[in-house]
């Protein structure tokens, strides 16, 4: 297994530090931002705003690594790739483990960055910007869209994998949306700070009790997700190209 997953560090060492580089540059705006404000305390208008748009980057620097996830997988995809990954001795259930062991460090690394940001800027900023709960809900996320679209792209390929991923992403989009229509939630817009009532209404307690499930959900969906993945890897290999 540690072999696997050497190889699997070497391969994709260049997505990795691409990762790594985009999430690096985010938190350190992030920080930047902290340290031009002097180390003085945000208000409480400006700390609901603060978090609301260090949340965002820190979204956006965890979110675009996540699109190449694809490229792990298709530098595997091949006959002649599968066939010698099923000669192993760790055989396809070896292959496929190391892949999401590879993916989870990975995430655990950005969750690292993510945290000891977050620290710093507790710190720079009086107490008063935590995005502790929002760091660890997109590392669950990320797992959980992980989980549904790698076993896509096991037995398809990559680039339906990557398909099937967009969809199931668009319908938690449009779910969320029409939610955010027809729910009861209106009044975060009819406020006057929409910020800091959408940060009051995160914080409320229906909203933290199922973000609390989201660990544990996660993880359930990503081992479940890795089992399945080793189950549909010989169906998979018999599709792929020479």
């Amino acid at each position: 297994m540690s072999g696997l997953l050497y190889k699997n560090f070497r391969i994709n060492r260049s997505s990795l530090i691409f990762a790594l580089i985009i999430q690096v540059l985010c938190c350190a705006v992030i920080l930047l931002v902290c340290f031009f404000q002097g180390g003085k305390p945000f208000e409480e208008e400006g700390a609901n705003t603060a978090v609301f748009i260090f949340s965002l980057l820190y979204f956006l620097g965890s979110w675009l690594p996540a699109m190449a996830t694809s490229e792990i997988f298709r530098t595997d995809e091949g006959k002649t790739a599968c066939s010698f990954a099923m000669s192993l001795p760790a055989g396809a259930k070896g292959h496929v483990e190391s892949k999401y062991y590879f993916i989870l460090i990975e995430n655990i690394i950005i969750l690292f960055i993510g945290f000891i940001t977050d620290t710093l800027t507790f710190a720079m900023t009086g107490g008063t910007v935590s995005m502790t709960i929002f760091i660890m809900f997109v590392f669950c996320w990320r797992m959980m869209i992980s989980s549904v679209e790698i076993p896509f792209m096991i037995r398809f390929g990559s680039q339906r994998g990557m398909s099937i991923k967009g969809a199931v992403v668009g319908i938690i989009l449009m779910l969320g949306w029409l939610w955010f229509l027809f729910g009861d939630i209106w009044f975060i817009l009819d406020s006057e700070d929409p910020i800091a009532a959408f940060m009051e209404f995160m914080q409320s307690g229906d909203i933290a009790f199922w973000l609390s499930l989201f660990p544990y959900v996660s993880i359930i969906m990503y081992y479940l997700s890795c089992r399945i993945s080793v189950k549909l890897y010989r169906k998979g290999a018999e599709t792929y190209e020479q």
